[in-house]
């Protein structure tokens, strides 16, 4: 029974058990919180690419129309991030949600607005695989109206 109270007492080796308990908890926070940053800089990244798309769209009649221009601001704009971006244009009549076609007079008795939008998406990969263990795909959509 002695050498039972004896290990009861004693403290030596406590702090390294009490470590190795702890460690584990604060690796996974700190790996965590890394995480959520590398995240939180993903999704704005993605946000201004897409925003940067529709900003050159919507400059000119002529750049809502090219497509390929949008697309290209917006993958600039990632700065080799990995991003895809996909543009279109559409024409609305006021006050209606439907799209009509783009040509003169599609809105009877009103001009017609012409909306450039663009959308990229990207695959943020955590450092740590945490539950679902896989990369997840996100994407950001900015809608403009072209000047006319």
């Amino acid at each position: 029974m002695s050498l039972l109270r004896r290990f009861s007492r004693a403290e030596s080796g406590q702090a390294l058990i009490e470590a190795a308990i702890v460690a584990p908890a604060l690796v996974l926070l700190i790996v965590g919180t890394i995480d959520l940053g590398r995240f939180a800089e993903f999704d704005t990244k993605l946000a201004a690419s897409a925003r940067a798309g529709a900003q050159f769209g919507a400059q000119s009649l002529v750049n809502a129309a090219n497509t390929t221009g949008m697309q290209t601001a917006a993958t600039n704009e990632a700065s080799g991030a990995g991003f895809s971006a996909t543009a279109t244009n559409y024409c609305q009549c006021p006050g209606s949600s439907s799209t009509v076609t783009c040509t003169a007079g599609a809105c009877a008795g009103s001009h017609r607005l012409l909306y450039v939008s663009v959308t990229v998406s990207g695959t943020f990969k955590p450092i740590f695989k945490y539950f679902s263990g896989e990369n997840s795909t996100h994407s950001h959509t900015a809608v403009l109206e072209v000047g006319q």
